[in-house]
């Protein structure tokens, strides 16, 4: 799950900044301003419903209101299930910095000491450091992501059913005999 939350916003965070550093080659913030916004609100949210409606390894995450089970988390849910994530990792890799740069003072390191990079070279290792961080500290909070009692609704680990028409495979275990 962790490699589902991270990858497509990790590629399109990619995609935007190569056109809008790299293609447009802007030097100002705005552009830069205006994909948080959007990935926020619209990218981020999109992520956390496909990647909660995906089965893995034999089991799906359940929305489940009150006494109903929704088909998909909708767009508010989404957006409570990203925040939750967004927050705690963010709290986890500022603790994460803190102890890097502690490591750096004690080696005698300074960031003065290194070269500036260009606005291009700056924003692809700031969406590097993003997308390593999501595969980092993720599988630390999706465990708490689905145990939260969120104000509505709350996420549900459950087998996942055969499609309809179809039976269930077998767990075959493999002998020497199986294998030939």
């Amino acid at each position: 799950m962790t490699w589902e939350l991270t990858w497509p916003l990790a590629l399109a965070d990619l995609a935007v900044v190569l056109v809008v550093h790299g293609l447009l080659d802007t030097n100002g913030e705005t552009l830069d301003s205006l994909w948080a916004v959007v990935s926020f609100f619209v990218v981020s949210p999109w992520v956390v419903r496909r990647a909660l409606a995906l089965p893995y390894d034999r089991k799906t995450v359940a929305v489940v209101q009150g006494e109903s089970v929704l088909e998909r988390l909708t767009y508010q849910q989404s957006l409570k299930v990203m925040w939750l994530l967004a927050w705690r990792s963010l709290l986890l890799a500022l603790c994460a910095l803190l102890v890097l740069s502690g490591m750096f003072r004690l080696l005698g390191l300074r960031g003065s000491d290194l070269p500036t990079p260009g606005p291009l070279t700056n924003a692809l290792g700031l969406s590097a450091i993003d997308a390593l961080t999501s595969l980092a500290f993720f599988p630390l909070l999706i465990p708490g992501m689905i145990r939260k009692r969120y104000k509505s609704f709350h996420l549900e680990l459950r087998e996942a059913s055969p499609a309809p028409g179809t039976k269930p495979v077998p767990r075959v275990k493999l002998t020497k005999k199986t294998r030939r």
